[in-house]
């Protein structure tokens, strides 16, 4: 019962998930097309970029700010242990180009 219980349930989650995330506007996916051929003009993205150098100087160009992604990089870092979570933030920074 409960094994039959469990699996009604994962499928109910699974079901109305997608239809949730469809309705909420927060949700921001940022542009796939490299700051580097809209002549770094927004909507544009630069971790497209293929080396950390060329990821700072399209941040720099685009006039992205690195207050930005510190928060971001900050939240995903708290998941972890204080051992690994600096690791987790530098390597989501640089992951950014800065």
């Amino acid at each position: 019962m409960r094994k039959i219980l469990l699996i009604f349930l994962l499928t109910l989650v699974f079901y109305i998930s997608p239809i949730i995330i469809k309705k909420v506007d927060a949700v921001y996916i940022p542009s796939r097309t490299p700051c580097s051929e809209t002549d770094y003009k927004q909507p544009c993205n630069c971790l497209n970029e293929s080396s950390w150098a060329k990821k700072r100087i399209c941040n720099f160009r685009a006039g992205i700010k690195k207050g930005d992604f510190v928060i971001t990089c900050a939240d995903k870092s708290q998941e972890y242990a204080d051992a690994i979570a600096k690791k987790v933030y530098k390597d989501c920074m640089r992951e950014h180009g800065f």
